[in-house]
């Protein structure tokens, strides 16, 4: 718990590539695993990465709450009305402008049922587990060192949005270079926006869920869709997100008060010694 508390203060960039490099082998054990009894995305593989992310979460959670971080962090708090008010309005249009950049049309459909249903809870699943990584554990240990006042917390979703961002560079194991990269800048404006919503609303519930819906409608967008995943398709997507970080950025920046208090509880609750 000490050794936590101390390189997450003290070496907060150091803490946050190990928490990277333990989310990117946790993935890849399970996909490992998965993959050599079930080929991939059919519904035993679905099933099987399911379990092994339930067992990644329990992994992560329980680094948070060695050291008393669930309460800070924003685990134990489902978020105000005004923050899930906002984020369904705009996560409507993100599902609507996700489907029309990634396929030029707005429709979602599935073939078998049963195979969507569970891999939509993989999917979100999966996306919040990328939540309790890098907002949950990357993005609090930065605010930890960096934060108290607007600079500080913004240094922190920029950061932290860079580690989320990085960690995409994986998908060049299966994919060319420049969707690879339009990946990682679509990562990092919706890592801002994501930040955002965990320090303004002070929980981590309404970025998780808006991170898994997303994931979801484009999962279901993209079934039957030809010529998806192009460089052009990526673009279009990274032009449409980007109003997401910019209003993340202004949730930041017009932050009535400095996250003192903030900062000062994480230490009060959490001594480093």
């Amino acid at each position: 718990m000490d050794r936590i508390n101390s390189l997450a203060v003290q070496r907060p960039l150091l803490f946050s590539f190990v928490i990277t490099f333990a989310f990117i082998l946790l993935v890849l054990i399970s996909s490992i695993v998965v993959g050599r009894v079930a080929s991939a995305e059919t519904l035993g593989w679905y099933v099987g990465s399911t379990i092994g992310r339930l067992v990644s979460i329990f992994i992560l959670l329980a680094v948070l709450w060695h050291p008393g971080w669930l309460d800070a962090a924003g685990f134990t708090k489902l978020g105000n009305w005004r923050t899930w008010l906002i984020l369904l309005i705009l996560l409507e249009y993100s599902m609507v402008a996700s489907a029309y950049a990634m396929t030029g049309r707005v429709s979602f459909g599935y073939s078998d049922a049963m195979l969507a249903g569970i891999a939509a809870v993989f999917i979100m699943l999966h996306a919040f587990l990328e939540e309790i990584s890098f907002r949950g554990l990357v993005m609090h240990s930065l605010v930890r060192a960096w934060g108290g006042t607007n600079q500080g917390v913004l240094r922190s979703v920029l950061a932290s949005s860079l580690f989320f961002a990085g960690y995409h560079i994986l998908y060049l194991a299966g994919e060319p270079l420049p969707v690879v990269l339009l990946r990682i800048v679509v990562a990092f404006l919706l890592g801002i926006f994501f930040g955002a919503l965990v320090l303004r609303g002070k929980s981590i519930y309404p970025a998780a869920f808006f991170h898994g819906m997303l994931n979801v409608a484009g999962y279901l967008s993209l079934a039957g869709a030809e010529g998806a995943g192009t460089p052009s398709s990526w673009l279009l997507l990274s032009l449409f997100m980007l109003p997401l970080a910019l209003y993340g950025l202004y949730l930041l920046r017009s932050q009535t008060q400095p996250f003192h208090n903030f900062k000062s509880s994480l230490q009060t609750k959490n001594p480093v010694r």
